[in-house]
């Protein structure tokens, strides 16, 4: 039996939201970016961002992580006010503890520099903050003094152990331990205290906020001793969200809703640099992490900016998805994805580097998309149809509107042939403008071409599928079948033998065409409902995944054996698309924000 191996995950963006900072963080050697995203808590290398894992065990969204400063654990915490402590040298990622640590969600962890205890700030009602031991959860002190959220916490790196957190309320608050306890309030800034984070060496600490000022205080005492002033006066022209020193601690890097990143020399506090990014509220720099020789920012649109001190200039953005992954098609080795809120993107299958469409895009839900030779075609829920140049990608010269929701799309690259699947409707366009439309009495759904380009099969909400001929610009009723459940996603194999289907029952759809649309008996079945389905490029393997997470892959040639199962392929969240890439590789996605890749090998 054929078996399959995880190739690749390329991971989500950070999910970032106007006006909050957002922490990310490194390993003890700088060769690691960790963050939380969705469902999921995103560890990547540093060099090769393609190379990953993710964290999936939290029962809520986890929302903050930090590594230990031994290297061996992450603490991860959720929107619940839960947190996990996890192993981060086995596969399996061991949990060592769980425990309910506020009673809202987490905004911001560390740990103290022997490993032994972990610090949280974020929402409660009662405490908004919290350390505890990590492997037993005794607490080991008090850290109290707010009366607002706390955005974030740090911890100096040697002794004389302190802690310092920054709150919504205006303060920071500094803490002597162990065992920690409050020891005064800093109140400096007039604007949430967005980030606080000490200097490698413990000499001092920096505190950020959207009054617009970077100020430096005393590591030991918490006094104020000096502040970042550009030429306005203040450190930037809007809230600063994010600090973090170089690794010598002789230069701090702070990021701001200015759109800018700005580099300050810790000695004397002036001005060394300054990256400045677009004019757009997507440009917004809401967090940022000096990790070693790597200088990174993160933008409201998710994108994670390499920069480089010496020269000023961005090196490399991470791009991708924020919100759920709606659909997919794959062309040559370049895989093209719609997500939730419009961004269409195309990714290279091998390095996984990712851009954007440009041009007046989708604003919406992506709700199918289909490529025509070098053109795709996408329509959102708005009922808008854009067709755009794979060579180009620009999205919106050529447009369509149709009269009513659209629920999927079939196309046919050598007639040119579009059909959309409306409310009560079957519209038929070539080349771009419509030939004819054909009222149905029925609520059309899956909807697919055959490779003649002369038949088209269209499901209902009801257990129906319609056959119909193709002639000229007409469309002519010819058969309809009764099934056991509605279809979803329908798809002919690329030799024209099989017709495939997902459906909303347990069991996939298989019709051999050639004996005149014949259900074929086999022993394939899922959890639950089958979202997508698609055919190898040889017309052996029919792939299908579901809202299980689950994605089966079954030989037409042995409809009798069971079919290869890669359970959990998108662990937190229901699979969107499959879609072979070539006879040997299968790409998904899926709510979790996530494009994986799998091996096939028979």
């Amino acid at each position: 039996m054929a078996k399959y191996s995880s190739k690749s995950i390329f991971s989500p963006l950070p999910v970032t939201t106007r006006g909050q900072n957002f922490h990310i963080n490194t390993d003890p050697k700088n060769e690691k970016l960790l963050y939380c995203s969705g469902p999921a808590v995103i560890v990547r290398d540093l060099k090769n961002p393609r190379e990953c894992y993710t964290y999936t065990e939290h029962s809520a969204a986890p929302t903050a992580a930090c590594f230990a400063p031994s290297g061996y654990y992450i603490c991860s915490g959720d929107m619940h006010g839960k947190v996990r402590v996890w192993d981060t040298t086995q596969e399996t990622h061991i949990i060592k503890y769980e425990g309910q640590v506020l009673g809202g969600g987490i905004k911001d962890i560390c740990w103290s520099p022997d490993s032994k205890r972990i610090l949280v700030a974020g929402k409660g009602r009662d405490s908004r903050t919290h350390c505890f031991m990590w492997d037993s959860g005794t607490s080991c002190g008090s850290l109290h003094g707010h009366g607002k959220d706390v955005n974030a916490v740090a911890h100096s790196p040697a002794r004389p152990f302190r802690a310092v957190t920054a709150s919504e309320d205006f303060h920071c608050v500094f803490h002597t331990g162990v065992p920690y306890k409050y020891e005064k309030n800093i109140l400096v800034h007039k604007n949430f205290v967005n980030s606080v984070r000490y200097s490698p060496t413990g000499a001092s600490f920096c505190t950020v906020s959207s009054d617009k000022r970077a100020l430096l205080h005393d590591g030991k005492t918490g006094e104020l001793i000096g502040e970042l002033k550009g030429e306005g006066g203040t450190a930037h022209n809007g809230g600063v969200m994010a600090v973090s020193y170089n690794q010598a601690g002789t230069q701090l890097m702070t990021a701001s809703a200015d759109k800018t990143v700005k580099l300050w020399d810790a000695e004397t506090q002036q001005l060394v640099s300054t990256f400045t990014f677009g004019k757009e509220v997507e440009h917004q720099q809401l967090g940022g992490l000096w990790a070693g020789d790597y200088l990174l920012s993160v933008a409201m649109s998710g994108n994670i900016n390499y920069l480089d001190p010496n020269s000023s200039t961005i090196t490399r953005t991470l791009k991708g998805h924020q919100k759920s992954i709606e659909t997919m098609e794959v062309s040559g080795n370049k895989i093209v994805t719609a997500s939730f809120e419009g961004r269409t993107t195309y990714w290279d299958s091998e390095s996984g580097d990712a851009e954007y469409f440009t041009g007046a895009g989708h604003k919406n839900k992506v709700i199918d998309m289909k490529i025509s030779n070098d053109t795709l075609i996408s329509a959102d829920i708005e009922h808008k149809v854009l067709r755009t140049s794979l060579l180009s990608s620009v999205m919106g010269d050529d447009a369509s509107t149709l009269p009513s929701a659209i629920s999927h799309i079939a196309a046919h690259a050598d007639t040119g042939l579009e059909v959309y699947t409306c409310e009560k409707e079957i519209l038929l366009f070539k080349n771009g403008a419509q030939i004819s439309s054909k009222p149905v009495s029925y609520e059309p759904r899956g909807c697919a071409i055959a490779p003649s380009g002369t038949v088209l099969v269209v499901g209902a909400k009801e257990p129906k599928l319609y056959i119909y001929d193709i002639e000229g610009d007409t469309i002519i009723q010819r058969q309809e079948l009764d099934l056991t459940a509605p279809l979803t996603e329908i798809s002919f194999s690329p030799d024209g033998a099989w017709l495939g289907a997902g459906s909303t029952g347990r069991n996939p759809l298989l019709l051999n065409v050639t004996n005149s649309y014949k259900p074929t008996i086999h022993c394939w079945s899922a959890q639950s409902k089958l979202v997508s389905c698609h055919f190898s490029p040889d017309s052996r393997y029919m792939a299908l995944g579901g809202v299980d997470s689950n994605i089966l892959v079954c030989d037409t040639t042995t409809p009798m054996d069971s079919p290869i199962k890669i359970l959990r392929a998108h662990p937190l969240g229901c699979i969107s698309r499959v879609r072979w890439l070539n006879n040997n590789t299968i790409v998904s996605t899926g709510s979790d924000m996530q494009v994986r890749q799998w091996t096939i090998n028979a």
